[in-house]
This record gives C-alpha cells, structure tokens and sequence, in this order.
C-alpha cells in the first residue's frame, strides 16, 4: 500500500499498478447476490451446479464494484477522486466465484487539464481484474474526473 499522496500528474499513461489481493467469501457473494442480483447462480449453491456455469457465481456488478474497491486498497486514490464520470467497455471474460482471489491491475490510458478549474483534470484508466490463476476474469475502462497536486 502506498504512503504517498497521489494526483493526477503521478499517474503516468501506460504504466500498470496494481491493488493488494482480496479474497471473496461464499457468504459475501450469496450477500451481494440476495441485495442486488438475485438469480438461483448466484444465491443457491446446489441449484448453481445445474446452471450454465456449473457452481456458484459472484454477480458481474459485485466484480465490477469489487474492481474499485479493490484500486481503493492501493491507498493510490486516497486524495485526488473528485467524482467518476463513466464507464465504458465493461466486459465479464470469466465466472468469478466465491474462494477466488482478485487483484486489479489499472493503467492511465489518457488524461487531460481542465481548461476552467485548474485544480483538476479528467483521467481514464484501463482496469483489468484478474484472478489467482493470473486469468483476466473482466475488464473496464472508467473515466474519472480527479484533482491535480496542489501548487
């Protein structure tokens, strides 16, 4: 974990960082699925072995929710989020499932000053959350509005 403050101008475009691991419990991903997907794949592990994937499965919007959680514990946006802008490019290439140990991998793609409020700028990073076996289970890329280091 960072001890740094970072900012905008700390990130440089195509450089890769990457979060501490986290691991996902049955009983958070059951949790998040009861909330806020509740389909039986995601809720009931015996009927899960019948679906179309074969087991339990952590919801698509818990991993992509799971990825900004995952660059917070990098303690490398501690200061400079203003406020995310989009996202774009959202792709799930891989079942998630309960026991799994995530990272996030995240790289600037691009980033540009504001004209009109010099104390921030406009950022997209590429994240890419991958998972014990080292598989890119899914993708995103999110736009991001952040401040600039104070002068």
């Amino acid at each position: 974990m960072s001890e740094r403050s970072y900012y905008l101008e700390d990130f440089a475009p195509g450089v890769a960082y990457t979060s501490p691991p986290r691991t996902i419990s049955e009983e958070e991903a059951i949790g998040f699925a009861r909330r806020y997907d509740p389909q039986y794949f995601h809720t009931d592990p015996v009927a899960a072995r019948d679906s179309a994937f074969g087991g339990l499965a952590c919801g698509g919007f818990q991993t992509a929710a799971l990825a900004w959680a995952l660059v917070l514990d990098s303690r490398m946006f501690d200061q400079c989020p203003i406020a995310g802008l989009g996202v774009d490019e959202l792709r799930w290439l891989a079942p998630v499932r309960p026991g799994d140990t995530l990272r996030c991998r995240f790289t600037l793609l691009d980033a540009r000053m504001s004209q009109s409020k010099p104390d921030r700028g406009v950022a997209r990073f590429r994240y890419e959350v991958i998972n014990q076996a080292q598989a890119v289970v899914m993708t995103l890329v999110i736009t991001q509005l952040l401040r600039r280091r104070p002068a």
